[in-house]
């Protein structure tokens, strides 16, 4: 070996743990920011789930209004309509052995 060989080998071996030092940090960066979008749309389906959980919620409480206030007003047929598919149920799963 000439001792011109030995500071050429030397500096692309500093070059080399320069750039791996720099995708060190490159990586790091892209983990950092790849947790932030997971966090985030982690977040944004949270939301997304809570605003039709209510949503639902909402609807299923006018239907469960609407039906109420039928009951009210009509007591009699309500009553009537409820007997006849307790009969009709009573059949269908009363009969089964």
């Amino acid at each position: 070996m000439t001792s011109t060989d030995m500071p050429e080998t030397e500096t692309n071996v500093n070059a080399l743990a320069g750039e791996f030092r720099q995708l060190r940090s490159e990586f790091t960066r892209i983990a950092t920011l790849l947790e932030q979008t997971a966090r985030s749309a982690g977040a944004e389906a949270a939301s997304r789930a809570r605003a039709a959980g209510e949503q639902v919620w909402a609807e299923t409480q006018s239907t469960a209004d609407h039906v109420a206030d039928k009951i009210k007003e009509q007591p009699l047929a309500s009553a009537g309509v409820a007997f006849g598919v307790g009969v009709l149920l009573g059949l269908i799963f009363g009969s089964r052995r």
